[in-house]
This record gives structure tokens, sequence and C-alpha cells, in this order.
């Protein structure tokens, strides 16, 4: 197995023996930091060293972007083995005017053996290589390596993406220059999850998970399953050497050496089992349901004061009695003594669509039922 790593310097060049290099140019790269002149020279010396060399076009364009930047690949420099790409309309322009091998992006979908086998009968020998989702367990890709036939590459380490929007969704809310690069952290509205990393650049808006994806401790595993690349993605730390190290003696101690000096919180991801089928269990809770008895949804809380609510179908009444089913279908009776509506002026009734208030209740978090009686 062999590992694929992002050059970013002459400096780190001493540091790389029989990797592949990835070159990032910023027009062409979501996450690029290199010019095309930087690339260019930046290839030419890893070639030089032996180490094999892939330009990375993962970037979404717009039709004039994309007919301005392709004018400048029909030159494609001879030091690059081959190029990374990820839309449909790249993929298939690479096929038509490039001649270097192609490495297929499919990170973000793709999670089917038949839709990879399309590509490969699209593009044939030209397809070297395929980076898979991450969201796959390794018993799939150990099946997909055998039935496939094609040289696979997962993400051993590194950031990993949750959303990417071509739109400017940071720099929106507040005046900036052009060309500006926007670092935020962002938090959701619907869950206590906090702490996603965002970053905006001129491909848009995106937002990594709050920890790094890292299945170093696999290292053996992956080999004997069959992957042929595995890539780290270290631009966000400084720790180029640390990563070398790994690479070279891949065991306990090297890996523990670069957990210690990355600069955020690691996890496992979905190597042994996807874990977002968890969450169909939740899904169909069947106290989360509605029925003809649903009133009202509890929005959230105040302890020993009241409950946010908002009202669902006939309405609440001040002095009527209703069940209040919480997600793990715990009943509880309560007693409507009091009403308020969205401004807390006391009413009689609230109907259906209102927000409003009631008497507090315990065990009775945000999308806990209220049923009539």
């Amino acid at each position: 197995m062999k590992a694929a790593i992002y050059l970013l310097s002459h400096e780190e060049l001493n540091l790389w023996s029989d990797v592949d290099c990835i070159l990032a140019v910023k027009e062409f790269s979501r996450r690029g930091t290199l010019t095309w002149d930087e690339a260019v020279s930046l290839a030419a010396a890893a070639r030089s060293k032996g180490c094999r060399t892939a330009f990375e076009w993962d970037a979404l364009m717009e039709e004039p972007r994309f007919r301005d930047l392709t004018s400048k690949l029909k030159d494609f420099p001879k030091v690059f083995d081959a190029i990374r790409v990820r839309d449909a309309g790249a993929i298939w322009w690479a096929r038509e005017y490039l001649s270097c091998d192609i490495h297929l992006l499919l990170e973000a979908g793709h999670h089917n053996q038949l839709a990879i086998e399309s590509w490969k009968q699209r593009l044939g020998d030209r397809l070297k290589r395929v980076a898979l989702s991450p969201e796959l367990p390794l018993s799939v890709i150990r099946n997909w390596r055998i039935e496939l036939g094609v040289p696979l590459e997962v993400m051993a380490l590194g950031p990993l993406l949750l959303f990417h929007s071509p739109r400017p969704l940071l720099s929106s809310l507040a005046s900036a220059g052009a060309g500006v690069e926007w670092i935020a952290e962002g938090a959701s509205e619907e869950s206590p999850h906090k702490g996603f990393p965002l970053q905006e650049n001129a491909h848009g808006t995106l937002m990594f998970h709050p920890k790094d994806l890292c299945v170093l401790e696999r290292w053996t595993e992956m080999e004997a399953a069959g992957v042929d690349f595995a890539r780290i993605d270290h631009r966000l730390s400084q720790v180029a050497t640390l990563v070398a190290n790994f690479i070279k003696a891949p065991g306990d101690e090297t890996r523990e050496a670069l957990k210690q000096a990355w600069n955020r919180e690691w996890m496992r991801g979905y190597w042994d089992v996807n874990k977002s089928d968890v969450l169909f269990s939740k899904l169909k809770n069947p106290h989360l349901g509605h029925d003809e008895r649903l009133c009202a949804e509890v929005l959230e809380g105040k302890r020993e004061s009241w409950l946010a609510v908002r009202v669902r179908g006939a309405g609440l009444h001040r002095d009527s009695v209703v069940n209040v089913i919480n997600p793990k279908g715990e009943v509880r009776s309560l007693r409507l003594s009091w009403l308020k509506d969205d401004a807390f002026n006391a009413v009689e009734s609230l109907g259906q669509g209102q927000v409003g208030f009631i008497p507090w209740s315990s065990g009775a978090p945000s999308r806990s039922k209220l049923h009539s009686v």
C-alpha cells in the first residue's frame, strides 16, 4: 500500500520518497494553496526524486469559468502523471482532451458498485484509481477491490468534509473585500453539536466535521483488504515530518507522536460499520409519530417554569388535561392550569400553528408530544 500526500513546498520534498504527491492549485482545487507555477515546479522536483504526481481538480465550476480554465489545461504539463477529478463534466473533459491517467474522486457519492463500474466502462484503461467515500466500511472495500479490479484510495487521516456550497455563506454576513478568505466555526440549531470548522474561499463555503477522520491504527488491515493508496491530508497541521515518519514506519509509536502534534481531535469514522444506520431507528421512533390525538409538540423548556410548544391538531385549552409523551415513551399527565401566547400574554386557548407556553412538566424534552386525553 502506498501513501498519497499533499505537497506544499520545496522544503518538504526531502521528507518524501516513494509516495504520491498531490498538487492542489487555488484555481482548480477547493482547498488549494498553490499557484500554477508553484505546482508545476514542485511536480517537476517531485518526479526527479521518483515520486508520482497528480494534479487535483475537485472544484465545481460554472460554465464561463469552466471554459476559461480548461483552455489553460489544454497545455497540461508533462510533469503531472495524473489528474484527479470529481465533477462529471471535468471527468469527461479530461478523457477527451488529456492523455494522462485519470483518478476519480468519488468520495461524495457512488455508494454502490454499479456506479463505479459505469465509470470504469466509460474511461477504460485511462482510469487508474478511484478515491472512495469515507462512509464505506472495510468489508465493502475488501469486496469491491476484488470485483472492480481498479486501484482504490481511501482517506487515512484528514478533515472530513460534510458540506460544500458554491455560495459565499460567510462573507454575506458582513462586508469584506474581494478575495478575502473566511474562517469561522459553526453550531447546529437542531442539536447540541458544535465546533464545525467553516471555510469560505473563491470556490464557495466548506463545512467540516469537528473531528478529523483517522484510521491509521488500521494500516495493516487496510493493506490486507487490498487498499492501494492511503491519503493523508496534513495541510492544516504543521506536522509533515511526523507524517513522513509514520509512512516510513507505521506503528503505535510514530502514530502516537503524530496524534500528539495534530491540532485537532481524531475520530474513527465508519471503518467498521456505517453508523448512520443507527439513526433510522430514531427516525422510526413510534413515540415521535403523529396521530389523531396529537395536539402539540414541545420545542424547549425552562425548568420549574414553562414549556414552549407548537400547537397541532385541534389546539389547546386552559384547564384541560393532556398526556405528555417524551421520545423514550414515558407518559405524564399534565393539567394546563394556564396558557400564554408567544408574547407571554395569558390566553384561554391556542390554535393550530401557534407557538405558546404551558406549565412546566418534568421529563418533557424537546420533541415530546402532547396528546389529548
